[in-house]
């Protein structure tokens, strides 16, 4: 196992970026957890939603006509081009781009201003691994207002990763080269912690969906 490394896995990225930033996978399972997900958050015209990790920024876009705003960071540059360009073609005016990361989401923007009232992320989380995850959560449940959700859709283990090895390619997990999973139960207690009511949805024994609400501010 390789340990994490931030650029490394930014130039990834860059490199997996096709130049037009479309997927054609649909019908997969990372992205029926990405629709999944995104329904979770229950938007309304009310919400400002940040999406950590949001690759050519298409649940941002989506998440445009109906919230309030919508920000999305990421860690790929050329992914954010590829965001910036898109919403510019469409010529939204209530979404922002801009560089972050898990470990410093506000690197660029000062999010805490923008009264973020909803969470998004899918397949991102799961590059860090436990402590950074843990401080990662801590960071962004802090950016949140209340009351306030975060949704995770992504890779966790509900059962022994070990006995499903063969169906790694179903869920894009590589096996821990850059992917570095957690249990479900070590997301969602973490997550208790913090003070969130915790809601889980299995979709595959190597991944599935996580809905935290977020009450009040833990003291």
């Amino acid at each position: 196992m390789t340990e994490y490394n931030r650029d490394q896995l930014a130039q990834l990225f860059d490199q997996r970026t096709s130049s037009s930033g479309e997927t054609d996978r649909k019908g997969e399972i990372p992205q029926i957890i990405g629709q999944i997900a995104f329904e979770r958050l229950e938007l309304s015209s009310e919400d400002v939603l940040l999406d950590v990790g949001t690759g050519t920024g298409g649940m941002v876009i989506a998440a445009a006509n109906i919230c309030q705003k919508a920000i999305g960071i990421d860690l790929s540059r050329r992914s954010l081009q590829l965001a910036h360009q898109k919403a510019k073609r469409m010529n939204l005016k209530n979404v922002g781009f801009a560089y972050g990361t898990f470990e410093n989401p506000c690197a660029e923007l000062n999010l805490a201003s923008y009264g973020i009232t909803k969470i998004l992320a899918v397949y991102s989380l799961h590059h860090l691994p436990d402590p950074l995850k843990a401080k990662s959560l801590h960071r962004l449940a802090g950016l949140l207002h209340r009351p306030g959700r975060m949704v995770i859709g992504d890779l966790m283990f509900f059962e022994d990763p070990e006995r499903y090895r063969e169906r790694f390619d179903e869920v894009h997990c590589d096996g821990g080269d850059t992917d570095f999973p957690s249990t479900r139960e070590y997301l969602t207690g973490y997550l208790k912690k913090l003070g969130a009511e915790v809601r889980v949805e299995k979709f595959h024994p190597l991944a599935g969906v996580i809905t935290a609400d977020f009450h009040r501010l833990k003291r």
